[in-house]
């Protein structure tokens, strides 16, 4: 009892000292921030952009059906209106389709595809008695215009990526042509006639299968093995089949290790209980063997690294579909590893009608910067430097100049008491955040996007002497510049105050007048702390095409058309993947 309350009593004031810590780092326009739990992005894949990911999963699946053998595949199929002859060794030889001729709807929670005027071909060869007449022929049937009904349930697995679940796949087609060897014409008709009547049925036996199989042990199994949660550095050139072969490889490295670590155990009788139940049922028993193995997997896989900041894309809840289309909400934060996030994003909303020249509508929560900013801030991810060997600032970062210097202006205008201490010296300002930075948006009318930043600024001398410091807050409108991966800001300074930590050394009244004409050093010193971006949030299957933004209060609404990586696609359902 008594090291249960010193447990707990070590628990708490460990878990005090944490958000103490977060606190202080925190900046005070985000404190109201502390209890809300929102997603930090909300996205609409509207029915323009659902139709364009429609067709090219289509045509990707069409080039790889050859290669598809599920296992509950029908091989053999009995006539019904011909009950003698069965059509033995069926095979899919070809299947076309346009990708112009793929529809979609999400009106009732699923998504519906439709694929017109598919061209099939398919073989078999006949087998049985019609008419005294024993058959043992190949046959070939074609028809140019099969319609295609499949109902997709999309879901989220436990990763917070995709899952998919085919509820229902329908074929209808409009006549078929028969191709065999010459044969008695009224068998012919017959068997012609057989085939017709029951080809709806031989071609959902043929393609459907094939349609689960992909679903299900290709695209849904690759998924979970891709983590949602991923490096900024990675996320810049993000190789999602290079990440997928190395997770399967891991998978079966895993997988064999185990089975032979069970084998062993096995042999040595230490488990006998579960020898004779896997002995019972042997089917079962390997089944539950592979799920456990899988989770295990799974459950280890991480693409974390140490200090390293990471993206979460992964969605909070399943997808919603309507006639709006598929929204979907997604963490969006980003975050160090081992550490939270000490706030949240706030309510944010889609617009009710999707638009419909754009394929893909995305709000992004200001907490998606701000939690960036956050975990940037305690890495030291904005510390920056300027000194006399910056480009652009090297002849300014001086005590004293004149015409022999290269410059008519420098550091010691701004500190006069800096510059008789330290006569004719270079100096450097060594940057660092106090608290996070932050932004906080409004629309344009309100504003925009308001930066807010309080740092430390240290004087270090050419002979790496600490010379002093400074405080600097500063107050900013941003402008916002999108480009097909990140957010980038560029901020116009509005108010700039510096405080003395060297009173002796900078004086308080000469940084008083330092503001305004230390403007443009100290712009281009925040602007190079935004200079990476701020990510958008969006699976790397995507690439943005010309994004435009509006702001809302607390969040940006992206609207864009998008390109989906047609290789990649083809790649995740392909048999086996290629780097």
């Amino acid at each position: 009892m008594r090291n249960a309350s010193l447990i707990s009593i070590c628990a708490t004031l460990a878990s005090c000292q944490i958000a103490s810590k977060d606190l202080a780092d925190m900046n005070p326009l985000l404190f109201n921030d502390r209890s809300l739990k929102g997603p930090g992005v909300i996205a609409r894949v509207t029915p323009t952009g659902t139709q364009y990911v429609a067709s090219v999963v289509a045509a990707a699946f069409s080039s790889h059906f050859a290669d598809i053998k599920p296992p509950k595949e029908r091989k053999d199929h009995q006539l019904s209106s011909v009950p003698t002859v069965t059509l033995r060794r069926l095979m899919l030889e070809t299947l076309q389709l346009e990708k112009q001729l793929v529809s979609t709807t999400t009106n009732d929670g699923l998504l519906r595809i439709t694929v017109r005027n598919i061209s099939v071909s398919t073989s078999a060869i006949l087998s049985g008695e019609l008419r005294g007449i024993k058959l043992q022929d190949n046959v070939t049937f074609r028809t140019p215009s099969l319609r295609l009904d499949v109902a997709i349930r999309i879901m989220r697995n436990d990763g917070g990526n995709p899952a998919l679940k085919m509820e229902s796949c329908k074929i209808n087609n409009q006549g078929i042509k028969l191709v065999t060897k010459p044969m008695d014409p009224r068998n012919g008709k017959s068997i012609a006639d057989g085939i017709a009547n029951d080809a709806n049925a031989i071609f959902s036996d043929l393609i459907c299968a094939k349609i689960e199989h992909i679903v299900t042990n290709r695209v849904n199994q690759r998924f979970a093995l891709l983590s949602s949660r991923i490096s900024l550095e990675d996320s810049k050139n993000f190789d999602i089949v290079k990440i997928i072969m190395q997770a399967e490889e891991r998978m079966k490295r895993l997988v064999r290790q185990n089975m032979m670590r069970s084998n062993k155990t096995l042999r040595r009788n230490v488990h006998a209980h579960n020898a004779r139940r896997v002995s019972r049922d042997p089917v079962r028993g390997k089944r539950q063997f592979d799920e456990d193995k899988f989770h295990l997997i799974l459950n280890s896989f991480n693409f974390a690294r140490a200090d390293s900041l990471m993206l979460d894309y992964s969605m909070i809840t399943s997808p919603s579909l309507t006639s709006r289309g598929i929204e979907l909400q997604t963490s969006g934060e980003v975050f160090q590893s081992g550490h939270t996030t000490p706030f949240g994003a706030g309510p944010i909303f889609l617009p009710r009608v999707p638009n419909p020249s754009q394929m893909l509508q995305i709000v992004v929560s200001d907490f998606v910067p701000n939690s960036l900013m956050f975990h940037g801030h305690r890495i030291g991810l904005f510390d920056t430097r300027i000194d006399w060997t910056t480009p652009q600032f090297g002849p300014v970062m001086r005590t004293t100049c004149d015409l022999s210097t290269g410059s008519l202006f420098c550091i010691g205008d701004l500190f006069p008491a800096l510059r008789e201490m330290l006569p004719d010296r270079n100096i450097a300002f060594a940057f660092t955040t106090l608290k996070a930075p932050a932004v906080i948006v409004q629309p344009e009318e309100k504003g925009g996007i308001h930066f807010s930043l309080l740092g430390l600024i240290r004087l270090i001398s050419d002979r790496n002497e600490p010379i002093g410091e400074m405080e600097i807050r500063i107050e900013a409108l941003m402008k916002m510049k999108l480009t097909p991966k990140s957010v980038k800001g560029k901020v116009t300074i509005e108010e700039i105050q510096f405080t003395s930590r060297s009173p002796r050394i900078l004086l308080q009244e000469e940084l008083d007048d330092a503001g305004f004409l230390s403007r443009e050093i100290l712009q281009r010193m925040v602007n190079d702390i935004l200079r990476q971006g701020i990510p958008i949030p969006i699976h790397p299957l995507f690439k943005l095409v010309k994004p435009k933004l509006t702001l809302f209060s607390r969040s940006m609404l992206l609207e864009t058309n998008f390109l989906l990586n047609e290789h990649i696609i083809a790649q995740l359902t392909a048999e086996t993947l290629v780097a």
